[in-house]
């Protein structure tokens, strides 16, 4: 997490000095997407496999509705001498809410505070010889997502975003699950 801290500052940094490459006014809308990977602080463990799209309307330059749809994967295989297990957890949320822009020209910095849905995913596979067994459930929950990121553009119509956030998953019992989300992909505009 250090790392993505001190990328976020180095770009941040480097937009800052940039040229602008757009008027004065922000785009009317925005598509994104691209590459996302989550930390789940509970169990540890990275998901690598991922991906994230986002979709933002601008109510003025400076706030907007966006809406935010992700999806994470892990699974884990274990050979045994009579067989094998395969374990497999997939993560998706749906999430929307305001998001707050700054910046004109190449660089838009935004924060966002998305909430809605998660839904976790577990399952299992166990095999012995010519026999095999799998068990799988379900969970829905509600999860909110204060994030930032930065919008670097190209052109007045496309741009890189890298951002962070930390999703707050309420599970079942009232407790919160906690997961640290990068991302970092291509946005198109779309001019007022």
């Amino acid at each position: 997490m250090q790392l993505l801290s001190r990328l976020l500052m180095a770009v941040g940094l480097i937009a800052s000095v940039t040229l602008p490459v757009a008027a004065a006014d922000g785009p009317r809308a925005d598509i994104a997407g691209g590459y996302s990977l989550i930390y789940d602080h509970d169990i540890k463990t990275t998901f690598p496999a991922g991906w994230f799209a986002s979709a933002a309307l601008n109510v003025t330059n400076a706030f907007a509705i966006a809406g935010e749809v992700s999806g994470h994967y892990k699974s884990e295989s274990t050979a045994v001498s009579a067989g094998s297990t395969n374990a497999s957890l997939r993560v998706h949320t749906f999430l929307a809410g305001p998001r707050f822009v700054a910046g004109t020209g190449a660089a838009r910095f935004y924060v966002q505070v998305l909430a809605g849905a998660a839904t976790a995913t577990a399952g299992i596979n166990v095999s012995s010889g010519s026999t095999s067994a799998s068990a799988s459930s379900s969970e829905t929950d509600f999860c909110y997502m204060p994030a930032v990121g930065l919008d670097i553009g190209f052109n007045r119509e496309t741009a890189i975003r890298i951002g962070a956030g930390e999703r707050l998953i309420r599970v079942s019992g009232g407790s919160t699950s906690k997961e640290f989300q990068a991302v970092a992909g291509i946005v198109i505009r779309f001019d007022k």
